[in-house]
């Protein structure tokens, strides 16, 4: 639930927090861990930190954008766009949406949470993290340099003999297929925190937590459909229209 601008006066950073929790992110982007001001006003955080309620919310509101391009709209945009497309996605799950997941993790104070599962998210996340950014730099040097080579291969003719060796090298069908087949890299967070449910957990910093990565493994989702879906059918009919012409100049030759 977005918490209006009338709404934030006077109210605590738990009260605004608690009631949407997205406004966690919105100060953290303004140097404010909400977890360590319960119970300041927001205006008196505005003061500390020296910025104004007003550019607070604008942020707030910024985080609605709809992470999603219409699936129609990536269909009819050129092969080479929907790899960068999904290159930007990678950026900001690496350099934004996964550090600020960190951060709030590694700074939960399990102490006094009756909770088995807390610590084993501060022991599990961190790996998650480091494994999840070997896959994306797997993907984006292998994988996508692999496609957008069939791009410009198709566009200019002197490039196809550049791409034998490298159909030779990579099985795009056999990427495809796995892809497609392999289970979630959240399956195992989103199985310790039984689906990110909030039944009988009263911890606001947890409640942020859980969340942010419902949040994220939404995000994600969505992330491989368009891979799935968009980019791997597309580039596999790109990939045998290019055979064909590089059988074509062989037979000639």
């Amino acid at each position: 639930m977005f918490v209006q601008n009338s709404n934030l006066k006077n109210q605590k950073i738990s009260d605004i927090v608690g009631n949407d929790y997205r406004y966690a992110k919105a100060l953290d982007s303004f140097g404010v861990d909400f977890y360590k001001y319960f119970d300041y006003q927001i205006e008196d955080i505005c003061k500390i930190k020296g910025f104004k309620k007003e550019s607070l919310i604008g942020y707030r509101i910024s985080l609605d954008e709809s992470f999603d391009l219409e699936h129609d709209s990536l269909k009819s945009c050129p092969l080479n766009l929907v790899v960068e497309y999904l290159k930007h996605n990678h950026n900001y799950f690496i350099k934004n949406k996964l550090p600020y997941i960190k951060n709030l993790i590694q700074n939960l104070d399990t102490s006094n949470i009756n909770y088995k599962f807390s610590d084993d998210l501060k022991f599990i996340f961190p790996s998650f993290y480091e494994e999840f950014t070997e896959h994306i730099l797997e993907e984006e040097t292998i994988i996508f340099q692999y496609i957008n080579k069939l791009f410009y291969a198709d566009h200019n003719s002197q490039n196809l003999s550049l791409l034998f060796f490298s159909m030779k090298e990579i099985s795009l069908k056999n990427i495809a297929e796995e892809h497609l087949n392999e289970d979630s890299e959240m399956s195992g967070i989103r199985g310790l925190t039984k689906n990110y449910s909030l039944n009988n957990i009263k911890n606001l910093h947890l409640k942020v937590i859980f969340q942010e990565l419902k949040e994220f493994d939404k995000e994600l989702e969505i992330h491989s459909n368009i891979e799935n879906k968009i980019l791997f059918p597309r580039a596999l009919k790109l990939q045998d229209k290019i055979s064909n012409e590089l059988r074509n100049i062989s037979f000639l030759n």
